[in-house]
């Protein structure tokens, strides 16, 4: 054999192992490029993302793991369902005692879209002040929605604003009202503090009716009514001069507890209605509204 032949023999040996090589560096660099490009995107239009896609899941809650609770408040019962959500306390917060502000991920309450049945949900006219949590911002007033009318809560815990808009910055929450056609339910709560204060007591419930072959019409009631709970201690100053270098009598009789720390008491009725009809084997008829009074 030739010297010409031996390097064409040991060329056409090697030459698949140097595609293999090439293959596997081209195939690196790949790889690389991709992780290198990877995009994060903020709130999406995907139509197939679900509860469990996506780097931040959806937490769902049904309207039975709220009832069964045993909390009377929306806000409240999620507070303790969901992560990150916070519904904070607080007195000697003028008008905040009566419309509470709820958070999402420690950020403003004005941070976070509420939607019911997917359409958004107006925020309520007080503007927080003092202290409290949220000040200068105007939150959705989520207990004027009532237990019984809720099938479950969707709660995206995580940025949307480039989906719903800067009132997303925290997430979103989506309240799913009830939609049967028959049966119902009606539940009585009531309660009181270890001090003795705070008496509550609730009522509520829903019920569904058919409306022509396959609508519906669901109508939920509340009746929910709470008294103060007050923590505060005695005062201690001195509230009238001295007569000669001794204590006025009138310090003896003057009432001590003269000032309120705790829950302010109310006074809440709603009522709530959700209707829906197909139209057509790809169309819907549907309408939904609600009405609250509370006295604070």
């Amino acid at each position: 054999m030739t010297n010409s032949n031996v390097r064409l023999a040991i060329l056409a040996a090697l030459s698949p192992a140097l595609y293999i090589s090439a293959n596997t560096a081209v195939a690196q660099d790949n790889t690389e490029a991709e992780a290198a490009e990877r995009i994060q995107v903020v709130g999406s239009r995907l139509s197939y993302r679900t509860a469990t896609d996506g780097s931040a899941p959806v937490d769902i809650i049904s309207g039975d793991d709220l009832a069964a609770s045993g909390i009377t408040e929306t806000a409240r019962a999620l507070q303790y369902a969901v992560p990150s959500f916070n519904f904070p306390s607080s007195s000697i917060t003028d008008g905040s005692d009566a419309v509470r502000p709820a958070s999402l991920r420690g950020l403003s309450p004005d941070h976070t879209l509420v939607l019911i049945n997917g359409k958004r949900r107006h925020s309520s006219a007080l503007v927080h002040l003092n202290g409290t949590t949220g000040r200068g911002s105007s939150n959705v007033d989520l207990n004027a929605i009532p237990i019984s009318a809720i099938k479950r809560i969707e709660v995206l815990r995580d940025g949307a604003a480039a989906l719903y808009g800067s009132d997303a910055i925290a997430g979103v929450i989506n309240i799913v009202l009830k939609d049967q056609s028959e049966g119902g339910s009606i539940t009585a709560n009531g309660g009181q503090t270890y001090e003795g204060d705070g008496e509550q007591y609730k009522v509520h419930g829903n019920t569904g009716f058919l409306i022509g072959d396959a609508g519906s019409l669901t109508l939920a009631a509340e009746y929910h009514h709470k008294n103060k709970t007050n923590r505060a201690g005695l005062d201690p100053r001195q509230q009238y001069p001295l007569i000669d270098g001794e204590l006025d009598p009138r310090e003896e009789t003057f009432n001590r507890l003269n000032h309120h720390v705790g829950d302010a008491s109310f006074e809440n009725k709603a009522l709530f209605a959700n209707f829906k009809m197909p139209v057509g084997d790809s169309s819907q008829l549907y309408a939904f509204a609600g009405y609250s009074d509370r006295t604070s």
